[in-house]
């Protein structure tokens, strides 16, 4: 053997040695990058595309999925990749405590259902949120904002298609549902607020991607889909959606640390959209949601012209971007300190300005404008003209006397339907308080708005601190992350977004990139401790939310069968859902319409007192045991049912006054 073939011999490591290398490195760099990028802009698009993940079956589906992947690799030890930051550990802490809190709040409600779904709702969310930050690796930042800033403008371009062409896609049930709000663009999420809150997330990654991509044609790309998603949001005529855009992209320009390098792809995207949507204001049949012959001609010529601006503002931004990297044109700096005078002399002209003009009584009819529960008009952009709360205050005020009631503990997960239908002070039924922190406000009380709440401030805290003191190459991407977390707390705090998975999915994505931002120490080997513990608590979650998931998938089958006359079937079905769930009134209450329609009434009042006593200020059980009640002969225990239902729910147009 040569003494250069010895002395590459020595060199390289023996193949066990090789070997684990080969999967620690894999570990370590190839997993996380890979996972880092797909798993975002997947999740986001695949939720997206279920109707937002507000259906209970696609969300725990998703759930289960993530926590599978989370014990397997807790199991083989590829899970925790990198060793989590204390923000990291602090923000993990604040929504497991935040879940805990909600399973014991169970005990206390008036629907073990209602508590385990929410349970089950925050165990997936807690779970997106442990995966994301266990493969975050080295620039896992970065890769978490292109990752959702791409899946948000896949999702906003789709969206657009929808309207401009729709019979290339799916007939919009929702329109169907509401004609009132048929003009309201909602694909593929199925509510237009929510559509609007996913603009308002992704414009700032797609703002930081278009400034700082390495590449031009990647920053090009990303600066044509600015003007897409401002007339995405047009087209929602969300007036909740206009303030989230614009608390993201303010808080976007105070955080952003090179803010002149920004100002042309602010101004190209503004003067974009703004040609886009003066464009949708000459074209009425289109931006009511018509399908006549004017409709898809205007689509056409929306089509056209969106190309046209689109790749008009794409070109030209690359123009700037390849004359920048030349030194052509002016350099200037604009400092962290210039921008704050900036913004408080401009908000300080603003204030002044309303007063001279007398905006103090301007904001006071605003205010009692936004009081006022009537609708606005939902069939045209004259609706963001209007103040009207729609009824939030009425809903954000009723959060409040339900927690009045139970100042700590709230009146139980899942229940502000109940306590609505039977408190409210307005016509109509309301399932959500339209604001994630009313609505924890008064279902799990102080305790829980703290930890929620100080979950996601603490998220945009974090944030801010990281985009003014982190390394020069973080903080643009921070300054991103943040923007677009700062435009999901207001969505929380306006409506119901919540419960539309997709678009807590996308904030926790990039929570995990802020909470990581600083680079991981890896671990040479994951702890046997943190590895079980880990095991366990994906085990713990996995049981939480497939039981209430099983027990959905059987009562829906039950209604199935009945729909197509298979009566005994349906009948095992909802028993069968009786036992995965013994405490809920949703499978009692189906064996008890079972078994009513095969006319076995006694069995059908007993299944039907059950639900009763499962969620007993539910007025939809009482009004099925007043009937079955009733056919049965006992007319005085009907009679005391619908009272009962009645009383719950008094303000119904169900119930004789």
């Amino acid at each position: 053997m040569s003494s250069r073939q010895e002395t590459l011999d020595q060199r390289l490591p023996s193949e066990g040695a090789w070997a684990r290398l080969t999967r620690k490195t894999t570990r370590i760099e190839l997993g996380p990058r890979l996972a880092g990028t797909v798993l975002p802009f997947a999740l986001v698009v695949f939720l997206a595309l279920e109707g937002g993940g507000y259906d209970a079956v696609v969300r725990s589906e998703v759930g289960l999925a993530v926590w599978w992947i989370v014990l397997l690799g807790a199991v083989v030890g590829l899970l925790p990749a990198v060793r989590p930051s204390g923000a990291a550990l602090i923000g993990l802490g604040a929504l497991a405590a935040f879940a805990l809190w909600t399973a014991l709040a169970i005990a206390w409600s008036d629907s073990a259902e209602r508590g385990v779904a929410e349970v089950a709702r925050v165990a997936t969310y807690l779970g997106v949120l442990v995966l994301a930050v266990a493969v975050q690796g080295k620039d896992g930042l970065r890769r978490a904002v292109y990752a959702i800033g791409a899946a948000l403008a896949l999702v906003g371009t789709l969206a657009l298609l929808s309207r401009l062409h729709p019979g290339w896609f799916p007939a919009d049930e929702t329109a169907v549902a509401l004609e009132s709000a048929r003009a309201r663009l909602n694909y593929p999420v199925n509510y237009w607020n929510g559509l609007a809150a996913l603009m308002a997330i992704g414009l700032p990654l797609v703002l930081a991607i278009a400034t700082d991509a390495r590449r031009i044609v990647t920053a090009a790309l990303a600066a044509a889909a600015v003007p897409v998603m401002a007339l995405v949001a047009y087209y929602t005529l969300s007036r909740g959606g206009v303030v989230e855009i614009a608390a993201a992209i303010v808080a976007f320009v105070v955080l952003y640390p090179r803010r002149l390098a920004a100002l042309p792809t602010l101004m190209l995207g503004t003067l974009g959209g703004g040609l886009l949507i003066a464009a949708a204001t000459q074209r009425d049949e289109l931006a009511d949601g018509l399908s006549n012959a004017t409709a898809l001609a205007q689509g056409d010529e929306m089509l056209v012209m969106t190309l046209v601006v689109g790749a008009g503002t794409g070109l030209l931004h690359a123009a700037v971007g390849i004359a920048a990297r030349h030194g052509i044109g002016p350099r200037f700096a604009v400092g962290r300190r210039a921008t704050r005078a900036a913004v408080g002399v401009g908000l300080a002209s603003l204030l002044v300005a309303l007063l001279l003009a007398g905006g103090s009584g301007e904001l006071s009819d605003r205010w009692e404008e936004f009081k006022n529960p009537s609708i606005a008009d939902n069939r045209s952009a004259e609706r963001f003209e209007s103040a009207s709360g729609n009824g939030r205050y009425q809903y954000w005020q009723a959060a409040l006397d339900a927690n009045a009631t139970a100042p700590v503990t709230g009146v139980g997960p899942g229940t502000y339907e109940y306590f609505w239908a039977r408190e409210g002070t307005i016509p109509g039924f309301v399932r959500d308080a339209h604001s994630l922190f009313f609505e924890v406000l008064a279902e799990v009380g102080i305790v829980g708005l703290l930890l929620i709440g100080g979950f996601v401030v603490g998220v945009i805290a974090f944030g801010v601190r990281g985009a003014a003191s982190s390394d020069p190459a973080s903080r643009p991407w921070l300054a991103a992350a943040t923007a677009a977390s700062v435009g999901f707390g207001v969505a929380a705090a306006v409506d119901w977004v919540w419960e539309l998975a997709v678009v807590p999915v996308a904030f926790l994505l990039l929570a995990a990139a802020i909470l990581t931002h600083r680079r991981p120490a890896p671990n040479a080997e994951p702890r046997a401790l943190a590895r079980i513990v880990i095991a366990v608590s994906a085990l713990a979650a996995i049981v939480v939310i497939a039981v209430p998931l099983a027990g959905t998938i059987y009562v829906r089958a039950s209604k199935q069968d009945v729909d197509q006359g298979h009566l005994d079937t349906a009948l095992d079905e909802a028993r069968r859902a009786t036992e995965i769930q013994p405490w809920a009134a949703s499978s009692h209450l189906q064996e008890a319409l079972v078994l009513e329609l095969q006319g076995n009434l006694d069995a059908a009042a007993t299944a039907a007192r059950a639900a009763t006593e499962d969620e007993p200020t539910n007025w939809r059980t009482w009004l099925v045991l007043s009937r079955i009640e009733t056919n049965r002969g006992e007319s005085a225990a009907g009679v005391v049912a619908y009272r009962e239902a009645r009383d719950l729910n008094p303000r119904s147009d169900l119930f004789d006054r």
